[in-house]
């Protein structure tokens, strides 16, 4: 060994490689999760759009189906008949029935009256207001506009809840859909400005998807947040975790018994139900004796405490019963708290007496009630009038049209790759506190897109992931 071999340094250690940080594909996570959304979503909100809009016309939809029945021609200068006498109209054409309630109405709207039939059902009669005949009777199955309602609550699934559930989780996604909508908008910019320079095909589509649904995501967010009071879930929860706060929604809380929720929804002539704040009104009593006044007394009753006409008027049940007699945005009879909520109000008239022995208005709920009803005439496009109508369609068709492009960039983009040829990302939940956070609270605060998330999460860590045709199927990483 030379002196140079022993004196030589040893040899300096090569320095470690520095751990390669994976860094996170956002767009391709975040538009993975707006993917597997769209499969729940798309299906719901279509026929949420569908029926929305024929439900939001169901006045010129039933009158055209029925022609002459629901509508009458309207002479010139002609007044309108008392109420008393188109009821007697009723009552001759149909003896063996009780009177339930009478829609009044203007214009050329027919006056409704529903009648009970022996074995529990309803008839809705119409009454040419200016003639006092009876135009027909019809069924509220007979009635477009009752479909289109059964199908915007429960898809026509009613047993046991389950269509309800379905509409409130597909609404409840619809929120998670428009939020990653929102983000792959932004990040996505550069890539679709590109994919439509070079002529890409599908690139158009996927341009005017991102434009439109800008302005559909909000309509979505407020859609959905206004119509979770009437969903069987949390609607149903959210009041009774505020009656039992004593918190009630309604203003003072006039208990379950008292309320003429019940009556409203079993004889109003139709299957939606009772306004949200007008519904639980407290329920006035009669305690008078004699013979029981005229449709016309209660009315002018009515009219003398300021509430607004024309009315939908509920006749008395039983010997304590009350003329209930509504001011409400709920029917499309030309009131005008359809389109403004302040002017709602119910007035119940002693059926002996006629004197007042109860009401319940806008002014008495509490401010949770109130914003609920603003939300929901926004919702039915009748909070701002003719525009209402004109932006809720307009929204409706740009929903159809989001349901639409969606299915058709997929298709495009597909192929002939094999599967559901989703977005090949993952969204790291578990490793960032913000969106953990994020989506705890929206769990939280919407149970059963909560619990979905949980199932979804175990379904893909302890099945798909470890099934390889399924891990190919689904595109999972």
């Amino acid at each position: 060994m030379t002196v140079s071999e022993t004196e030589a340094p040893p040899p300096a250690e090569m320095p470690a490689p520095a751990a390669r940080v994976r860094r996170t594909n956002w767009f391709a996570a975040f538009w993975r999760w707006h993917f597997y959304g769209s499969l729940i979503v798309i299906p719901v909100l279509f026929a949420l759009s569908v029926t929305g809009m024929i439900y939001m016309f169901r006045d010129d939809v039933d009158s055209l189906t029925h022609p002459g029945v629901l509508k009458v021609s309207v002479v010139e200068g002609a007044q309108r008949a008392a109420l008393s006498a188109q009821e007697a109209a009723v009552r001759a054409e149909f003896p063996d029935r009780s009177i339930l309630s009478v829609q009044d109405g203007i214009g050329d709207r027919a006056t409704l009256f529903v009648a009970a039939q022996e074995d529990g059902s309803t008839t809705n009669v119409y009454v040419n207001p200016y003639t006092s005949e009876v135009t027909g009777a019809l069924s509220q199955d007979q009635l477009v506009s009752t479909w289109a309602e059964r199908i915007h609550g429960d898809l026509l699934i009613g047993d046991g809840g389950v269509g309800d559930r379905i509409v409130e989780l597909g609404a409840s996604w619809g929120i998670v859909l428009t939020i990653t909508g929102f983000i792959i908008f932004f990040l996505g910019r550069k890539a679709r400005s590109g994919a439509q320079a070079k002529g890409r095909r599908g690139a158009r589509v996927r341009g005017w998807h991102a434009i439109v649904g800008l302005p559909v995501g909000l309509g979505v967010l407020l859609l959905v947040v206004s119509g979770l009071p009437w969903t069987g879930f949390w609607g149903a929860k959210a009041s009774e975790l505020a009656a039992h706060g004593n918190i009630s929604l309604w203003g003072e809380d006039p208990g379950a018994e008292s309320t003429i929720r019940q009556q409203i929804e079993n004889s109003d002539g139709q299957s939606a139900p009772a306004g949200w704040a007008s519904g639980n009104a407290p329920q006035g009593t009669s305690t008078g004796a004699g013979t029981p006044i005229s449709i016309d007394k209660a009315v002018a009753t009515a009219q003398a405490q300021g509430a607004p006409g024309p009315y939908l008027i509920m006749y008395p049940e039983g010997e304590e019963g009350v003329f209930s007699v509504m001011s409400s945005q709920w029917y499309n009879v030309g009131n005008p708290a359809e389109s403004d909520v302040t002017q709602e109000t119910t007035v119940h008239v002693d059926q002996y007496s006629g004197e007042k022995v109860g009401q319940y208005s806008y002014a008495d709920y509490s401010a949770m009630a109130k914003v609920v009803s603003h939300g929901i005439a926004l919702h039915e496009g009748r909070r701002l009038g003719v525009a209402n109508e004109i932006l809720s369609t307009l929204f409706c068709l740009a929903v159809i049209f989001m349901c639409v492009t969606g299915p058709m960039m997929w298709w495009t983009r597909r192929g002939t790759a094999s599967g559901l040829a989703a977005p090949r990302a993952k969204l790291p939940i578990w490793g960032n506190w913000l969106l953990l956070a994020a989506m705890a609270v929206l769990g939280v605060f919407l149970p059963l897109f909560g619990l979905s998330l949980l199932v979804i999460l175990a379904l893909d860590q302890l099945l798909i992931r470890r099934v390889p045709a399924l891990r190919s199927f689904f595109g999972t990483v």
